[in-house]
C-alpha cells in the first residue's frame, strides 16, 4: 500500500474558473506548495508533531464527484479530500446577493455533508487602480462581511480574503490564506485519523472473540500507518508497523495461523528477488484473501518498515533489521528445508543481503549523513555482505570447492548434512534462480572470484567504518582461501601480519588461530626458521597461554607434545641468531617475589632473594639464567641472578644471589629469563602517572650487612682555608680479604677529585695504585680499615656535597666475582659557622671581636677559639680578653658566641696575617658518639646483643630526633636523658635500659669523641689616620691647662655660656707600610649641633693639619638649652683628599677612624635660679 498525498479540491463560479485571471491565481497558489512547518497536536498523542513539509494535490471538485465510489476495504484517510476550497471574486454587494451567494450555498450544501472534511471560502480582491481607496476598502469589507455572516454559522472562521494582483504577485499576500489552508487540513486529518484509530482499537479489543481475523485487522491498522506516512509523520507510521509485528508474534505464540497459508510457498524468483520490494507480489490482495504465506507476510512487513526507516534517515537500523530478519527467519525455514529447492535458503539470504545493500545505497543518496552515522551505516552494510559471504562458504563446502573446516565451516548451520546438500540433488522441478550462484556451483574459479569480491566489499565497508577487527577476520578468511588454493606465500604474509592487530584488543582465539595457521604454512612451505619465525612462534605461545587458543589448535597431536615440539624448535632456531633478541612481557613465563625482604648471605658479601618462576606451558622451557633487577635512589641498580638449565611447568622457587648489595629499600625494576640468544623480559617499574593512580611499585628491603665491605666519607679533622681541600675515605674490609678494591668518587655538582695526590693516613698502610680515574687499594686484610685523604677541587660554593661512591672489589676467596658497591654519601663542605669581625683601634692597641653563629638549625659545640700569631715575624702580640668562662660554648640559631682578642704592634714592622683556629664539633656528632660509646660498653658486657648493636643506636637516635627536650639538660649537666623510649621486657629492652642508664651519667664533653679544627686566615687591619677627639668643659675661659680644667668645681646652669676645649690627637701608627713616609694630612672636624640640648658657639667646623702624635685644639662655647644630665655634643673628624693625587679619575682620600674620648661622659646642668618682681593692676576703687 503506497502512501498517498493530501488532496484539496477547489471550486468556484464557472465563469471565473474559465478566465485567465483564475489560471494566474491557480499558478500562484501552486507555487506556495508544498505546505511547510505544520504543527499537529493530536488528541490521542501527548507530544506536538511538527511536519516540515507536506505534499498537496489540487483537484477540481467536480472531478472528485465523478471518481468517488464507496469501498469496503479500509483505505488511507487521505483517499478522500481533507479540504475543499471555493474561490471567487466579487466587487459588488448586489452581485453577491443576487448571483454568488446562490452558487456558494449550492457548493456549501455539497461539501458540508462530507464527514471529516473541512471547507474554506477564499474571496479574491484586487488592489484599487481606478477608484478611491476608501470606497474600494468599504466595498471589500462589505462583501466579505456578508460571506462571513452567511456561512460562519458555527463560530469558526472559514472565510478569508486574498488581496492579489497578477502585476504584484507577492508571496506575502498568501500568508493568511495558507495559514487557513494548513489549519483546515490538520483539522480534517485529526478528525479522520481519530475515527480510524477508534475503529482499530475496537477491532483489537475483539481479538479473543470468534470471527476475528488478523489479516482484516492488519489491513485496517495499516491504513492508519499509510495515513501517517502520507502526512510525512514517518516515526508514527513506523510505530504502527512495530505494533503490527508485535501482535503477529503474539498470534504466532498462540499458534493460531488459520488466517495464513503455508509457511512458504516458493515461487520461481523468491530466492533472487529484491527483499525490500513491495510490488513484486500483490501482498495486500493475498492478505485480504487470507492466503498469504508467513514468508511473504514477514517479507512485506519488513519491507514496509525499512521503507519508513529510509525516509526517517536511520540507515543503520534499516540494515541491521534486515540482517536480523535474514538470520532469524532462515532458521525457521530450516524446518521445511526439504520442501524447498536445493540451496534455496542460501540463495535467498545471499540475494536479499546484497539487494538490501544496493537498495539502501540508493536511498542514502538523497540523505546527508554525518561522520558517525555514515560509519555506523557502513558497518551495518558490512555485516550484510559478511552474511552473504557466509552463504558462499556453505555452497563451497557443499560443492567440494572449499574444505569442511574452519574458518569456512563456521558458517555451516547446525542441521547441515553434506548428503542433503549435494548440488546434483533435485526436489521437484524448481531450482534456485540466482545466476551467479548457479555458475559458482559449477566452476570453482567462479566461486573463488565471487568469494573474494564479496569479502573485499565487506572489508572496505568495515575499514571505512573503523571496524578494524571485523575487517581483519575477513582477511583471515581470504588467507585460508589462499591456503586452499595453494597460494602459501600470500597466506603466510596475511597470517603473520594479522595477529598484531588482534592482540591489543584481546581477541586471543583469533590470534592463536591465525598464528597456528602461519606456523603450519611456514612448515609446509619449508621456509627457514629465522627471526621472523621465532616472533611468530612466540606470539602463538602468548595466545596459547591466554586460554583462548587451545581449542583452535589444528594439530592432531596432543597439545603438550605439540607445544614441546615448538619449544624445542625455538631453542634450535634461537641459537642461530646473530645477537640477543629481547621479547618483552611474554605471559608464558613470569617471575615474582616470594617476600619483599632479602636475606644476607652471611658467609660472604651479598644478599639472597626468593622468587617464584611460573611456567604456564605444559612442557619444560630451556633457560640459562634468571635475573631480577632492583632500582634504588639516584637510579642505582643491583641485580640478582641464578643459573638454571630449564624451567619446569608450574611454579618453581629459586634463590637469586646478588654479590653487590647495599642496604636500603629498592623498587622492582625488571625481571628476565634468558635462553641462548633469546631474552624474556618483564618491566615492573611504574611511571609517575601510574603511581598517582594508586598503582604502587613493588618494594624490596635489603638489610645492612655489618660485616660487609663498606666505605665512609668524612671531613678531615683539620680544615685550613686557603689550602688544598681534602676528603677522607674510610674503607673497611669487614669479613673479606680483598685482593683489589678500586674506589671511584663522583659529585653531581661537578667537583673533581685528584687521586694522584692521595695520602694514606695511619700506620700499616697498604699499597695503593692511583691514576686519573680511580684509587685502588691492594692486598687488604679482613677487618682492616684504611683511611685515605683525597684532594678535590674547590667546593666552597656548596654547604654540602653529595658524592656517589663506586667500589669494584675482588676477594681472594672468590677471584672470579667482581663485586660492585654503589653508595651515595653527603659530606658537609662548607663551614658550619658564620664569622663576623669587628675591629676597635685604641692607640697602639687593636681590639678584635669575632662573633660565631651557626649556619643551620643544628647546634655547634665550640671547645676553643684562638688567634694565632708569630710575634717574631708578624710584629703583633695577641692576647685573649676572655676571662673565666665555661670550657665549651654552644652555638645555637638564637645564641651566637663572642670571642675578643687584644693585639699590640710596633710601628713600622711588617704585619703579616694571623690565623683564627676554632676547635668544634656538631652537637649531633657528639651525641651520636656518646651513644655509640654507651652501646659498645653494654654490648661488651652482654655479647648476645652484638647483632642488635646498630638497632640500639638507631632506636636512641630516632628518639632524640623526635623530641628535643633533652638538649637543655645535656648542655648544662652533660647528662643525656633520652625521651619517649618504650622499653620491652625482652633482651633488646633490657639492653636498651642499660644503655640509657649509662647515658644518664654525667660526662665531660672533652673526655670522649673527636674534635675538628678550622684554621681561618685573618688579616691585620690597617688605617692611615687614627684620631681621638675630646670635648672638655673648662673652669673658666682663661684656663690654660687641661689638667686644671679637669678639676672643675663651678656648677653649670642652663642658659649660661660654658667654655669648652676641643682637642684632636692624631696617630699614624696603623698606617700601611707603603705610606709611612707621609708626614701630615689635611683633616676637617665638625661638631654636631644638638639643637634640643646644646647651642654651640665658636668654630664648630674647621680644617687642620694632622701629624703623627700631635694634638690639635680649639676653644668653643656651649650653652645648655635645658637642665638635666646632658651628653656632650659629638665630634666628627674626616680626612680631606690628598692634593694632586687621583686614582680612577677620583680623588684619593686617606682612610681615617675616629673615636670620641668623651663619648660616655655626661654633665649635670642645673636650672638657673633668681627672683623677679611683678606689678599687678588690681583695678580702681568704685566706692570713692
Amino acid at each position: 500500500m503506497s502512501a498517498q498525498r493530501v488532496t484539496i479540491t477547489y471550486s468556484g463560479p464557472i465563469v471565473f474558473l474559465s478566465t485567465d485571471h483564475w489560471k494566474q491565481i491557480q499558478n500562484s497558489l501552486v507555487s506556495q506548495l508544498p505546505l511547510r512547518n505544520l504543527h499537529w497536536k493530536s488528541t490521542s498523542r501527548n507530544a506536538l508533531r511538527s511536519i516540515q513539509e507536506l505534499d498537496v494535490k489540487l483537484v477540481p471538485f467536480e472531478m472528485l464527484r465523478e471518481d468517488q465510489a464507496a469501498s469496503q476495504i479500509p483505505q488511507s484517510v487521505l483517499e478522500k479530500p481533507l479540504l475543499h476550497l471555493y474561490i471567487f471574486t466579487c466587487e459588488d454587494s448586489e452581485v453577491y446577493r443576487t448571483t454568488v451567494r446562490k452558487q456558494l450555498k449550492e457548493w456549501h450544501a455539497s461539501v458540508s455533508t462530507r464527514k471529516n472534511q473541512e471547507w474554506l471560502i477564499i474571496h479574491v480582491v484586487r488592489p484599487d487602480q481606478s477608484v478611491a481607496q476608501g470606497r474600494l476598502f468599504q466595498m471589500k469589507t462589505s462583501v466579505l462581511d456578508k460571506v462571513k455572516a452567511d456561512f460562519n454559522l458555527d463560530k469558526k472562521d472559514r472565510c478569508v480574503q486574498l488581496v492579489w494582483s497578477a502585476e504584484k504577485d507577492n508571496p506575502a499576500v498568501w500568508a493568511d490564506t495558507i495559514s487557513k489552508i494548513k489549519e483546515g487540513v490538520l483539522s480534517s486529518f485529526d478528525a479522520a485519523l481519530a475515527q480510524r484509530e477508534e475503529e482499530v482499537k475496537r477491532s483489537e479489543g475483539q481479538r479473543q472473540m470468534p470471527g476475528w481475523n488478523f489479516c482484516t485487522f492488519f489491513i485496517l491498522k495499516e491504513s492508519v500507518a499509510s495515513s501517517l506516512e502520507g502526512m510525512n509523520l514517518h516515526e508514527d507510521a513506523l510505530q504502527q508497523y512495530y505494533e503490527l509485528e508485535s501482535i503477529f508474534f503474539q498470534v504466532l505464540r498462540e499458534k493460531n495461523l488459520s488466517w495464513f497459508g503455508a509457511l512458504i510457498t516458493p515461487m520461481p524468483t523468491d530466492d533472487s528477488s529484491p527483499l525490500l520490494s513491495v510490488t513484486k507480489k500483490p501482498y495486500r490482495d493475498l492478505i485480504l484473501a487470507n492466503t498469504i504465506s508467513v514468508f511473504d507476510f514477514r517479507v512485506y512487513l519488513l519491507a514496509r518498515q525499512c521503507i519508513l526507516l529510509s525516509k526517517i534517515g536511520d540507515m543503520e537500523e534499516l540494515c541491521r533489521k534486515a540482517a536480523s530478519f535474514l538470520s532469524t527467519f532462515s532458521r525457521t525455514l530450516r524446518d521445511v528445508e526439504n520442501t524447498l529447492p536445493p540451496f534455496f535458503i542460501e540463495s535467498w539470504i545471499y540475494s536479499s543481503a546484497l539487494s538490501v545493500v544496493d537498495q539502501s545505497d540508493e536511498w542514502a543518496k538523497r540523505l546527508t549523513l554525518d561522520k558517525a552515522a555514515l560509519s555506523a551505516f557502513n558497518a551495518a552494510k558490512g555485516e550484510l555482505l559478511e552474511l552473504a559471504r557466509q552463504q558462499l562458504d556453505v555452497l563451497g563446502i557443499a560443492t567440494g570447492f572449499l574444505p569442511n573446516k574452519p574458518p569456512f565451516s563456521l558458517a555451516l548451520p547446525s542441521t547441515f548434512d553434506p548428503a542433503d546438500k549435494d548440488p546434483k540433488t533435485k526436489r521437484g522441478s524448481m531450482t534456485i534462480t540466482k545466476t551467479e550462484l548457479l555458475s559458482s556451483m559449477e566452476d570453482q574459479d567462479t566461486l573463488y572470484e565471487l568469494y573474494v569480491n564479496v569479502t573485499n566489499r565487506a572489508i572496505e565497508l568495515y575499514a571505512s567504518a573503523g571496524r578494524r577487527k571485523f575487517a581483519l577476520k575477513l582477511h583471515g578468511s581470504l588467507a585460508a582461501l589462499d591456503i586452499h588454493r595453494g597460494r602459501l606465500v600470500n597466506a603466510l604474509q596475511t597470517y603473520t601480519s594479522l595477529p598484531a592487530h588482534y592482540s591489543p584488543h584481546g581477541w586471543t582465539s583469533m590470534e592463536a588461530y591465525m598464528l597456528n595457521r602461519a606456523l603450519s604454512i611456514h612448515e609446509a612451505a619449508e621456509k627457514p626458521k629465522d627471526r621472523e619465525w621465532i616472533h611468530v612462534l612466540l606470539h602463538f605461545l602468548r595466545a596459547y597461554v591466554d586460554d583462548g587458543g587451545k581449542d583452535l589448535l589444528l594439530s592432531e597431536e596432543d597439545c603438550k607434545a605439540y607445544v614441546e615440539k615448538l619449544v624445542a624448535a625455538l631453542k634450535e632456531a634461537a641459537q642461530t641468531l646473530d645477537n640477543d633478541t629481547p621479547f618483552p612481557d611474554h605471559p608464558a613465563l613470569s617471575v615474582s617475589l616470594v617476600e619483599p625482604h632479602a636475606k644476607l648471605a652471611e658467609s660472604r658479601d651479598g644478599a639472597l632473594l626468593q622468587v617464584v618462576v611460573n611456567n604456564r606451558l605444559p612442557c619444560d622451557v630451556p633457560a640459562e639464567e634468571v635475573r631480577l633487577q632492583l632500582t634504588g635512589r639516584e637510579n642505582s641498580q643491583i641485580t640478582f641472578t641464578a643459573k638454571v638449565s630449564s624451567i619446569a611447568p608450574g611454579r618453581t622457587e629459586l634463590t637469586l644471589f646478588c654479590p653487590s648489595s647495599a642496604m636500603g629499600t629498592y623498587a622492582l625494576a625488571n625481571t628476565q629469563i634468558s635462553m641462548p640468544r633469546l631474552l624474556f623480559q618483564w618491566r615492573h617499574s611504574k611511571t609517575p602517572k601510574q603511581i598517582k593512580a594508586g598503582n604502587m611499585p613493588t618494594l624490596v628491603y635489603i638489610p645492612k650487612d655489618a660485616r660487609a665491605l663498606d666505605v665512609r666519607l668524612k671531613q678531615p679533622p683539620l680544615i685550613e682555608l686557603g689550602t688544598m681541600s681534602r676528603i677522607r675515605v674510610l674503607l673497611s674490609t669487614g669479613r673479606n680479604e680483598v685482593a683489589t678494591a678500586s674506589v671511584k668518587l663522583s659529585a653531581p655538582s661537578g667537583i673533581k677529585f685528584q687521586y694522584e695526590d692521595t695520602q694514606l693516613i695511619g700506620e700499616d698502610t697498604p699499597a695503593i695504585r692511583t691514576d686519573a680515574q680511580a684509587l685502588t687499594f691492594l692486598d687488604l686484610k679482613a677487618g682492616q680499615t684504611v683511611v685515605a685523604a683525597v684532594p678535590h677541587s674547590d667546593a666552597s660554593a656548596y654547604a654540602y656535597m653529595r658524592i656517589n661512591i663506586t667500589v669494584d672489589y675482588v676477594t681472594t676467596t672468590e677471584p672470579d666475582i667482581t663485586r660492585t658497591l654503589r653508595l651515595s654519601r653527603v659530606v658537609a663542605t662548607g663551614l658550619p659557622v658564620e664569622i663576623n669581625v669587628q675591629d676597635f683601634f685604641r692607640g697602639t692597641r687593636l681590639f678584635t671581636a669575632f662573633t660565631l653563629s651557626t649556619k643551620t638549625h643544628q647546634h655547634v659545640r665550640v671547645r676553643s677559639a684562638q688567634l694565632l700569631s708569630d710575634s717574631e715575624t708578624t710584629g703583633v702580640r695577641v692576647k685573649s680578653c676572655v676571662g673565666q668562662k665555661p670550657g665549651i660554648v654552644t652555638l645555637t640559631p638564637q645564641q651566637p658566641g663572642r670571642f675578643l682578642f687584644q693585639m699590640d704592634s710596633e710601628k713600622g714592622t711588617a704585619r703579616e696575617g694571623l690565623k683564627l683556629k676554632i676547635t668544634y664539633r656538631m652537637l649531633r656528632e657528639e651525641v651520636e658518639s656518646l651513644i655509640e660509646i654507651a652501646v659498645s660498653e653494654v654490648v661488651s658486657e652482654q655479647l648476645p646483643l652484638e647483632p642488635h648493636r646498630q638497632d640500639l643506636t638507631d632506636k636512641l637516635i630516632q628518639a632524640l630526633e623526635t623530641n628535643a627536650s633533652w638538649v637543655e639538660l645535656y648542655g648544662v649537666t652533660g647528662e643525656l636523658a633520652v625521651p619517649g623510649v618504650t622499653l620491652t621486657e625482652d633482651e633488646f629492652g633490657a639492653g636498651l635500659r642499660q644503655v640509657m642508664e649509662k647515658l644518664n651519667r654525667k660526662r665531660s664533653p672533652t673526655s670522649f669523641g673527636e674534635w675538628r679544627d678550622i684554621v681561618i686566615p685573618v688579616d691585620v687591619p690597617q688605617i692611615h689616620i687614627l684620631a681621638s677627639a675630646r670635648l672638655q668643659i673648662l673652669e673658666n675661659p682663661f684656663s690654660a691647662e687641661v689638667e686644671k680644667a679637669e678639676k672643675r668645681t663651678r656648677p653649670l646652669y642652663a642658659g649660661q655660656p660654658i667654655s669648652a676645649l676641643l682637642t684632636i690627637k692624631t696617630s699614624f701608627h696603623w698606617a700601611p707600610p707603603e705610606d709611612t713616609r707621609v708626614q701630615s694630612y689635611n683633616m676637617r672636624y665638625d661638631i654636631e649641633d644638638l639643637t634640643q640640648d646644646w647651642l654651640v658657639s665658636g668654630r664648630k667646623r674647621g680644617d687642620f693639619v694632622a701629624k703623627d702624635g700631635e694634638t690639635f685644639s680649639t676653644p668653643v662655647t656651649l650653652i645648655a638649652l635645658h637642665h638635666g644630665e646632658l651628653a656632650l655634643p659629638k665630634v666628627g673628624v674626616n680626612a680631606l683628599p690628598l692634593p694632586g693625587e687621583h686614582r680612577m679619575r677620583s680623588s684619593v682620600v686617606p682612610s681615617c677612624e675616629t673615636y670620641e674620648v668623651h663619648g660616655a661622659e655626661k654633665v649635670l646642668v642645673l636650672p638657673r635660679g633668681g627672683r623677679s618682681t611683678f606689678v599687678v593692676n588690681m583695678g580702681t576703687n568704685t566706692s570713692m
